[in-house]
């Protein structure tokens, strides 16, 4: 599958023509014995690989099933620089740190519930590998594959007493597939060895993200970008071989042939002019660092290169900015989120951070209503009567100045307006804890 896929996006190996020299025309430069003076005596063949764009056009077949689409996108967040950082500034923003808290329930209650919870912290990540990896690291997957695969799934497994929980394990979202029911409902499945085997929804989990009423699998981020990402790296690809080939002086050494004698004949004039063309060629290739040519006054040294770099560099830059702030915009990000700085403000930056913010506060309340489900299931079958809730932490210190001047003013103002009577004491306690617009 992956090698499909890096055929696909990156092309087939270098095919060359039949009896090819891939190698340096051993008579570049020489004269043939049964040819025109001057002439090579043949042509240098192109080695130049033939263009293989087509592959990058799947198949209707191909893009129509799911679990390759999925692969695909993982290939791609694996192999391609901007979409690497992409998933992985969307799942550390989204996995922020996070609390449970108790509804119900007295102080002991309370305090017995806080430490099966931390019990179960212990346990839940399936990979025996990763000690105590705990909801962080459940959380870290769970965003990882709803950004990547456009889907999370997995299975709440009960210990052999089903007395608590064992552990959650995580199913692969591209063996995932749903079945419509006589009822109007879709019935979730998984495919296994070619074979679709219903999963107990009861214990299963499965969130979409940006699902439609006819498809319920989901929409992977990086879907709306994959042809984009490909276009990055192909201008990448260009620009390197053509900075490599016009962004470096070279020396050009030009070595006119000798007189020709007057009793000298074709075959030997033509050995003395390739010896003499050998040994300056010979010269020019052990030359050190500090050496210098000494020739005679038929040989030329020149330097050949481009005659503007700056502007070359400067329109592959404006190019590849531009390709990069589609592929950024197609995944809700911001340029300087990546670590791009294009001379934003601090206001645009924190406009476009609170923006980014607001989508992350809507992600993470399917996080802790999944949290909220294995927790409370906990609970119950440990017999604690006691529900939870699940709380992220989202408060930085990115403009904390500015809100803390803020809350000051509003402070001020209501204080102001309780002691000219227009509001009660109890009224400007009430819009002060209340927070919001006053």
């Amino acid at each position: 599958m992956f090698k499909h896929i890096r055929r696909a996006i990156f092309g087939a190996p270098d095919i060359q023509a039949k009896g090819a020299d891939v190698g340096r025309p051993a008579c570049l430069g020489r004269f043939g014995r049964n040819a025109r003076f001057g002439k090579l005596v043949q042509k240098p063949q192109s080695v130049r690989t033939q263009s293989w764009d087509g592959e990058w056009a799947f198949s209707d077949l191909a893009m129509g099933d799911r679990e390759f689409r999925i692969r695909l996108y993982r290939f791609l967040r694996d192999h391609i620089p901007i979409l690497k950082s992409v998933i992985w500034t969307w799942t550390r923003l989204a996995a922020a740190p996070y609390r449970f808290e108790f509804n119900d329930g007295s102080t002991a209650r309370q305090e017995r519930a806080r430490q099966i919870l931390k019990e179960l912290d212990r346990r839940i990540y399936p990979h025996p590998t990763v000690r105590f990896g705990g909801f962080d690291a459940l959380l870290i997957q769970f965003f990882n594959s709803l950004f990547t695969d456009g889907g999370t799934a997995g299975e709440l497994v009960l210990n052999p007493a089903r007395t608590a929980i064992d552990k959650f394990y995580l199913i692969d979202t591209a063996t995932i597939d749903f079945d419509p029911t006589p009822e109007g409902n879709w019935r979730i499945v998984q495919k296994v060895d070619g074979k679709k085997i219903p999963l107990t929804t009861d214990s299963v989990f499965y969130y979409p993200l940006d699902a439609d009423a006819n498809s319920p699998h989901g929409k992977s981020m990086i879907g709306a970008v994959a042809f984009v990402a490909r276009v990055e790296q192909e201008l990448i690809s260009d620009m390197r071989k053509a900075m490599r080939n016009a962004g470096y002086h070279r020396l050009h050494v030009k070595v006119h042939p000798p007189e020709k004698q007057p009793t000298e004949s074709d075959d030997d004039y033509a050995d003395r002019a390739n010896t003499y063309f050998d040994r300056t060629v010979a010269m020019m290739r052990d030359f050190d660092v500090d050496d210098n040519p000494v020739t005679w006054d038929d040989v030329e040294i020149s330097h050949i290169g481009p005659s503007s770099r700056v502007s070359s560099s400067t329109n592959w830059y404006i190019n590849h900015k531009a390709t990069l702030e589609d592929i950024i915009a197609g995944c809700h990000l911001a340029p300087f989120m990546l670590g791009y700085s294009y001379g934003a403000t601090q206001n645009w930056a924190q406009f476009k951070y609170e923006m980014v913010q607001r989508q992350v506060f809507s992600l993470q309340k399917v996080a802790s209503h999944f949290l909220e489900w294995i927790a409370n299931i906990e609970l119950a079958l440990r017999g604690v009567e006691i529900s939870c809730r699940h709380v992220f932490n989202n408060r930085l210190n990115f403009g904390l100045i500015d809100r803390l001047q803020a809350e000051k003013l509003r402070t001020e103002i209501l204080v102001a307006q309780m002691e000219k009577g227009l509001i009660t004491p109890q009224e400007a306690q009430e819009k002060l804890a209340a927070g919001g617009d006053f």
